[in-house]
């Protein structure tokens, strides 16, 4: 019964480092290695949270104590057996630490020795990826602003684009206008054209109507004078003088009917070359129209805006009045 409460007693007291180094020294002079369950299970109490600084405590000062032949040595009253048993037991310990602690040291070294070059390998990989980032990035900065100068030049053609089209729409209305102005002027000088020429051939039908009938009473009056002058020969004896006279009237007559006819004649061929005047006239004006109507669907065609340029629309010539002969 009182061991019992000296355990609970043992057991509710706290665990101190001594209590630590002194298990873990009854282990190592053992031949094993102390370990926080191998002290939980020497001391049948504590908790792992507790033994571990205590037994790292015991390992950082473990070199010290080894140079330290009095650190483990035995009671001086204790007799020679027992002092080599512990001697050897202490030996061997010192051995089983040293080749321990020797493999935690190794092992360490060879752990630490791996996590540097794993370091040292992340640091590169992370130095290439450090690297391929700041590429990248400058890379998407160069594209970033080579998109944003491709953006602003695309605004500026489309601007452009938007300017020339409107003033392309104006020239091609203004075209429109010019054309449809042509078009109508073309048909009125047309119309006009197409008039005078009915005028002029209504004018030389009535002329030449006059010239045959002249030529008709010519021919009467020449063939009354022919009468007459057969008939004067008759009466040559009795009516002489009256013959002469008339046929000197006949022949006066004559000449000026004959002076009339050429006049008539005259007036023909001067109508006639007008009117071969106005046709050539018409002729070139149609040639420039069609020349200038190609020239416009050539620029429409091409796209380009044609030059203004400050020239005089031709306007047809009015042509001369005929004049008009009395006969």
């Amino acid at each position: 019964m009182q061991i019992a409460n000296t355990t609970a007693a043992t057991r509710s007291r706290s665990i101190t480092q001594q209590d630590v180094w002194q298990a873990a020294d009854a282990l190592l002079l053992a031949g094993q290695r102390p370990t926080i369950e191998r002290i939980r299970l020497h001391l049948g109490r504590g908790s792992p949270n507790t033994v571990s600084p205590h037994l790292d405590a015991w390992f950082a000062g473990l070199g010290a104590r080894l140079q330290d032949p009095q650190a483990f040595a035995a009671p001086a009253n204790l007799p020679d057996p027992v002092n080599q048993a512990a001697r050897y037991l202490w030996d061997a310990a010192q051995a089983e630490a040293r080749a321990s602690v020797a493999a935690s040291f190794a092992s360490r070294e060879a752990t630490m020795q791996q996590a540097q070059e794993a370091l040292e390998g992340e640091r590169v990989a992370l130095a290439q990826e450090r690297a391929i980032l700041e590429a990248r990035l400058e890379a998407a900065d160069n594209a970033l602003a080579e998109l944003a100068r491709a953006r602003d030049e695309a605004s500026e053609r489309a601007a452009r684009a938007e300017a020339q089209l409107l003033a392309q729409q104006a020239d091609n209305e203004a075209l429109r206008a010019t054309l449809a102005r042509s078009h109508e002027e073309k048909d009125s000088l047309l119309r006009d054209t197409a008039s005078q020429r009915a005028a002029w051939d209504k004018e030389r039908e009535t002329m030449s109507e006059r010239f045959g009938a002249n030529e008709r009473r010519m021919t009467l009056e020449l063939d009354a004078a022919r009468v007459a002058s057969r008939e004067g020969q008759r009466l040559l004896e009795n009516e002489r003088k009256a013959g002469q006279q008339r046929l000197a009237e006949a022949a006066e007559r004559a000449g000026r009917q004959a002076e009339d006819a050429a006049r008539v004649a005259n007036a023909a061929a001067v109508l006639d070359e007008r009117v071969r005047q106005q046709d050539g006239l018409l002729a070139e004006y149609r040639q420039l129209l069609d020349s200038r109507a190609e020239a416009d669907a050539d620029s429409a065609r091409a796209g380009s805006t044609p030059a203004r340029q400050g020239v005089a629309r031709a306007r047809p010539l009015k042509p001369a009045r005929r004049p008009r002969f009395k006969v």
